[in-house]
């Protein structure tokens, strides 16, 4: 314990010491091959970042944005939208998922050529799924011949995000369910058009994805 304290200490020293640098802009002289000034912004970001145990992706705004919310105020209507968009690529994090609109619009896209992967919470929608309408829904997925692994390596996936043609980002509160349609207060947000925010958000899709395991399908 004091061993970590003491590395945390100076860490916070460290980090310090590199902010008051730029913020007194006394980097001006940073050589060339770091980058310059641009270079020590970096720097200090990076060890703030590494302190206090953050890894942020600084994207630049691009694209447009769209926005609804429920119950029944237009929710569902932009995931459904935002899927039926996609021509290549159709990437599903979900923690429910049991929405028959959601999984008509994935089977819709499946069905124009595109590639459907899903990763979804293992102990939601397989291990608690009393119902069995979260199996059926990704039974019909897989059956389709979209990819459906389930995850359950943390806590809960608690991710609700949709990234398509690598370019097109939904995210929000909205689990992929009737309840959150028609009952719950909830938000989505669309930003369409913005491929350094899809690349970075394809990211965090490939390590859940490869955290999962094969989803077994009813047939």
């Amino acid at each position: 314990m004091l061993m970590k304290f003491i590395r945390w200490r100076l860490g916070k020293a460290i980090a310090s010491a590199l902010a008051t640098l730029a913020i007194s802009g006394l980097w001006t002289a940073w050589p060339a091959a770091a980058g310059g000034r641009s270079g020590a912004t970096s720097l200090v970001n990076q060890v703030l970042g590494a302190v206090e145990g953050r890894n942020t992706h600084e994207v630049p705004a691009a694209g447009r944005l769209e926005v609804a919310f429920s119950p029944n105020a237009g929710a569902e209507a932009l995931v459904v939208k935002t899927i039926d968009s996609a021509q290549q690529s159709v990437r599903v994090m979900a923690y429910s998922f049991t929405s028959a609109p959601v999984v008509q619009a994935l089977l819709r896209a499946q069905k124009r050529g595109a590639k459907v992967q899903a990763v979804v919470d293992y102990k939601s929608n397989i291990a608690d799924d009393k119902s069995g309408k979260a199996r059926a829904a990704l039974s019909t997925l897989s059956n389709a011949g979209a990819d459906v692994r389930t995850i359950d390596v943390y806590a809960i996936a608690h991710d609700k995000v949709i990234v398509v043609d690598g370019k097109t980002v939904e995210l929000g509160s909205f689990n992929y369910s009737a309840a959150a349609q028609s009952r719950n207060s909830e938000n989505v947000l669309v930003n369409w058009d913005n491929p350094a925010l899809a690349k970075a958000y394809d990211a965090h899709f490939e390590r859940n994805w490869s955290q999962g395991r094969s989803f077994s399908p009813r047939y």
